[in-house]
């Protein structure tokens, strides 16, 4: 039934260090047993208006061919909609490809095609920080921190090493500051590292922040590193716990879960979700249950392949 809906494929050009440009996009066209319309996405503007005159128009099948970035761009479009989002995933880490078990690398296509084919459509959570609607997380503190200090050469070239080589940079000057978080109407005081409120389980790359944190629960996994005596020491066994998928084990990390949270900062702090800058502290969060429809990959990728 989704194979025969009319698709959008909005491409992010730039997407995978450039791996978008080198696709026969017209070949995969006519792989669609639907009409299909490819535009290019010069900006997180160009995608969002796009993304708008479709959805305003009845369109029922949405394609971002990119990361995470591109999903960002053109979710205040999707939000409410009957619209429906389906991923190419051709970004650096494809977080929400790998929570929704769309295969990655060559078998990206062909993932794609078959999730159109015999997906499952979901309704979908979406986070809200500070009025900008998120897919995957949004946080303060150390990552935070990093992201603007990635050279974008670098990352165009290593993808997401360069993000942990900057952060490794990064480490031997980091300090960290004092928080009071409100959740849910209770409040709590913490000097804190990294202080993340996610609406899937992965944070990044294979990172597993949150594992039990799901994308329809109507809820948010709050996950904080305090920053104890040798924190910088410690972070490399929060680092293998949360590599292993074993965060909620870790000794290190903190667990809230909740329907909302606001993040005041001792000093001003820089605030992001999903990647992408957007503003400081204060960080308001709070999560909007079903409010997007998505298309998951039936049956998922192997995990092998999803990571």
């Amino acid at each position: 039934m989704l194979a025969r809906e009319e698709v959008l494929l909005v491409v992010n050009p730039r997407a995978g260090g450039g791996w978008a440009k080198r696709i026969d996009w017209q070949r995969v066209c006519a792989s669609f047993d639907a009409p299909c319309r490819v535009v290019w996405s010069q900006s997180a503007q160009d995608a969002l208006l796009h993304a708008s005159q479709f959805c305003l128009s009845g369109g029922r099948v949405l394609v971002v061919a990119g990361g995470d970035g591109s999903v960002h761009a053109v979710l205040p479009a999707l939000m409410h909609t009957s619209t429906a989002l389906a991923l190419l995933p051709l970004g650096t880490s494809n977080v929400l490809a790998r929570e929704l078990g769309y295969p990655l690398g060559r078998m990206a296509l062909r993932g794609c095609l078959q999730a159109l084919q015999a997906g499952a459509v979901r309704q979908m959570d979406v986070g809200v920080v500070n009025g900008r609607p998120f897919a995957l997380m949004a946080s303060t503190g150390f990552d935070a921190h990093v992201l603007p200090r990635v050279p974008e050469g670098l990352k165009k070239r290593w993808g997401v090493f360069a993000f942990i080589w900057t952060g490794l940079r990064e480490l031997r000057r980091y300090q960290p500051t004092r928080y009071l978080l409100t959740i849910d109407g209770g409040v709590q005081e913490t000097e804190a590292v990294l202080l993340v409120a996610s609406n899937t389980s992965r944070y990044g790359w294979f990172t597993v922040i949150a594992p039990s944190a799901r994308i329809d629960d109507g809820l948010l996994d709050l996950v904080w590193f305090p920053a104890g005596a040798h924190w910088r020491r410690k972070i490399w066994w929060v680092l293998r716990d949360v590599l292993r998928g074993r965060a909620e084990q870790c000794a290190y990390l903190r667990f809230a879960r909740a329907q909302s949270l606001l993040v005041e900062a001792s000093s001003v702090q820089p605030v992001q979700c999903d990647g992408e800058l957007v503003g400081e502290t204060p960080m308001a969060v709070h999560i909007v249950p079903s409010a997007l429809r998505v298309i998951a990959a039936s049956p998922p990728a192997l995990s092998r392949n999803a990571v």
